[in-house]
């Protein structure tokens, strides 16, 4: 029995056989190379736009911090231990019922 893929090989044969057109692969690496650095501009500069608008409209930058502190909730912390024996995974304990 053959482990090669016959439509990887066909894929590959048609590639050889139609080269993609060098203006449209220039075309399409252009237009990701833009979107890359659009990207990348806005995870630099956005956050800063914000901090702007609120520094103009009077607010401060602390202000701003301890309103994002105070919208974090409060985890859980008794669901952060591990009841279960070593080597047995996912087994309760024997207070917990049955999900």
């Amino acid at each position: 029995m053959s482990t090669a893929n016959s439509f990887k090989q066909m894929l590959e044969e048609d590639e050889q056989l139609f080269p993609v057109p060098p203006e449209i692969e220039e075309s399409v690496f252009g237009s990701l190379q833009i979107l890359s650095i659009m990207g990348q501009a806005m995870e630099l500069y956005l956050p800063k736009v914000f901090e702007m608008f609120i520094l103009t409209l009077g607010g401060t930058i602390k202000e701003l911090d301890q309103v994002a502190k105070d919208e974090l909730p409060e985890g859980d912390t008794s669901k952060d231990t591990d009841d279960a024996a070593p080597g047995i995974g996912g087994a309760l304990s024997d207070d917990e019922p049955p999900i």
